[in-house]
Order: structure tokens, then sequence, then C-alpha cells
């Protein structure tokens, strides 16, 4: 037989985490995170509106002074020194803004290494260029580095996948 009382449940509280369990949960991702990140960053950073060839290498790169050849533009660590129409028009195979940029930066490494002997200057740097950049434009870069001291270069892709 029912009885006309009902039973009242107890009002419960509701659920809070605990502090420490969420701190935990954080260090975990924190140090997942850490892991996950490399520490080297990225060596090269490929310029806007810039089209790299496809390769199969698989050489990493290293930290080098790095010039970036557009259609449009000859750019040195971000910094532009020419522009490719006039050097279209120029003749020989020296461009002047890129070659006064290069003799600074080797100059200003000469000069650390008078006083930090760990710095050297080795003359290396990484070329990114459009997939579609005459290959005059090229030759003009690579024999005005070539004249500037920077002789040993490197000529940054875009990996493809191998099937």
């Amino acid at each position: 037989m029912k009885t006309g009382r009902k039973r009242r449940r107890q009002p419960t509280e509701s659920a809070k985490p605990a502090m420490t369990s969420l701190v935990d949960v954080l260090i975990c991702l924190v140090f997942f995170l850490l892991k996950n990140f490399s520490s080297e960053g990225e060596i090269v950073t490929q310029t806007k509106n810039l089209e790299l060839p496809m390769s199969t290498s698989k050489i990493k790169p290293e930290n080098t002074l790095n010039i970036s050849i557009s259609t449009k533009h000859i750019m040195v660590e971000g910094n532009p020194v020419a522009l490719v129409t006039e050097e279209q028009e120029r003749p020989g195979n020296d461009i002047p803004g890129l070659a006064r940029f290069l003799e600074d930066k080797r100059k200003q490494t000469e000069d650390i290494a008078e006083y930090d002997k760990s710095v050297e200057f080795n003359g290396k740097l990484t070329i990114q260029g459009d997939h579609l950049i005459p290959y005059w434009l090229l030759q003009k870069v690579l024999a005005t580095c070539g004249d500037n001291g920077y002789s040993s270069f490197s000529l940054a892709v875009m990996k493809r996948d191998v099937e």
C-alpha cells in the first residue's frame, strides 16, 4: 500500500572540479606542447607570393643568409634590394643593390669575428626562387653572390612526398 507521502531528495550541490586536477591537466598540456614544438624553429621562412619548386631532397636546411627571388623582387632577409624589371634591362651579371647588401653583411660578420672567435664568415646562403623565375635571373643572382664572397649556396625547395 502506498502512502500519500513522497520522498524528497536531498538537494545536491553542483559538482566542482578540484583545482589540483585542473592544474595537473594544464601542466600535462604544457609539457605535451613543449615536447612536440621544434626547438629549432623554422630555419627558412617561405616568402609570400613565392611558389618554390618541388623536390624529393631529404637534406635539412641550415641557418644561413636568405635570398628570395620572386617574379617581381629580389629580397635579402626580407629587405627588397632590386626589382626584376630593372635587372632585366641592366647589362652584365651584377646586381648593385644585392652586391651592396652582401658586402655590408660580410663586413659586419668579419668585424664581429675580430672580437668573437666563435664567429666566422663562411660564405653560405640559401636561395628561395619562385619556380617561374627565368634562368638568366638566377644566374645573375649567383654571379653577384660569388663576386661578394658567398660561394656556397643551397636552393630552397618544397618537399614532395615520394610514393
